[in-house]
């Protein structure tokens, strides 16, 4: 029998499709041998870009012949995410749940204690942990030249003009559609890694493109326990895009203009082993002050974005207990902070949590 554990992906649309199938496929010690997926349109792709892998119609079908799967791919419509991941644990599998992994912090907790109940690992796709302008950020912090870091300002913004029409833009609380948890997600990730523990939240939210739709635009403002403030952007209705991702300290600061290019090489069809995966053509910019009142500015190379990780280390997770990629605490605690922006953007207030919600 195959050393390579088996994978069962649920869903293939844009994330089974072009974000988890290429990550997994590149993976050592994982091989796909599964797909649900019910769409024609889905199915004729699977089989173009899968050949051999079973295609079956529904999650319930996948699990009752899935002998040969011992990790299952929650890659489908949001709403299905909580219900699928119970049921793929309920069946003995290791889960990967992409983002979010549930709509809320007590949900992401029962399937947590679910998980371990069944002595099975549940794993967030947080893949922009591994983001070249993240890595490249975490880096000159770790280095010290900042000084005591006091504000972050980071944003996933676009221009859609047209909305899809798909769940993602549902206003359905059930859907769990809509930018503070899509962009959200990884916003908020990010800044507790860099800041640390949030005690407080103030958030806005807009459905600009369909007054009856999902919300389209947001802001978030994270108050930290340091003190550091974060300054969370995410829209589909912005024309001009501010720098990705600008950090502050009282020593100075580090700016990357462009965001990170492994997702238009996904979706170009790049493999994640071709050489020079992750390179970035541009650089950032550190400014570090000095005594007397002037500043030098110099460019920082960037990080490689480093996607393909996640899925090395959830197979050498599920191979020998090393550590997991994005701890399910730290998700559950991002979760926290969504949960309290959603609260925040109803009543129009700042939302306090206590106890705080970090990653420690």
């Amino acid at each position: 029998m195959s050393q390579e554990r088996g994978v069962l992906l649920l869903g293939y649309g844009l994330a089974g499709r072009v974000f988890h199938a290429p990550l997994i496929k590149a993976a050592s010690g994982l091989q796909l041998r599964a797909v649900v997926t019910n769409a024609p349109e889905r199915i004729a792709q699977t089989r173009i870009d899968n050949p051999g892998v079973r295609i079956h119609a529904d999650t319930a079908s996948a699990l009752a012949s899935s002998d040969d799967i011992d990790l299952v791919v929650v890659a489908n419509a949001n709403r299905a995410h909580v219900a699928d991941a119970h049921s793929a644990i309920a069946a003995g599998k290791h889960v990967v749940v992409d983002k979010p992994l549930a709509g809320t912090a007590a949900q992401g907790q029962l399937l947590a204690e679910a998980a371990v109940r069944a002595g099975v690992q549940l794993h967030t796709f947080q893949n922009r942990r591994w983001d070249s302008d993240f890595l490249t950020v975490q880096s000159v912090v770790g280095s010290g030249q900042l000084g005591t870091v006091h504000r972050l300002e980071s944003r996933f913004e676009r221009l859609r003009v047209e909305p899809k029409g798909n769940w993602r833009e549902s206003a359905d609380p059930d859907e769990l559609g809509g930018v503070l948890l899509d962009f959200g997600a990884h916003l908020v990730d990010q800044a507790l890694a860099l800041l640390g523990p949030v005690v407080a939240v103030d958030a806005y939210a807009r459905a600009l493109r369909q007054a009856e739709g999902a919300d389209d635009d947001m802001q978030l403002v994270l108050s930290h326990q340091s003190g550091a403030i974060s300054l969370l952007f995410g829209s589909q209705v912005s024309a001009f895009s501010g720098p990705r991702m600008t950090l502050l300290g009282t020593a100075g600061g580090v700016r990357i203009q462009e965001p990170d290019t492994q997702e238009d090489r996904l979706r170009a069809g790049d493999s994640p082993l071709s050489q020079g995966w992750g390179a970035e053509s541009f650089n950032g910019t550190l400014v570090i002050g000095g005594p007397d009142g002037a500043s030098q500015s110099t460019a920082v190379p960037m990080e490689a974005g480093n996607w393909p990780h996640f899925y090395e280390q959830v197979s050498a997770c599920i191979r020998s207990g090393a550590a997991a990629p994005v701890p399910v605490a730290h998700v559950i605690a991002n979760l926290r902070v969504l949960d309290a922006a959603r609260q925040s953007v109803l009543s129009s207030a700042r939302v306090m949590l206590d106890p705080p919600a970090g990653h420690d």
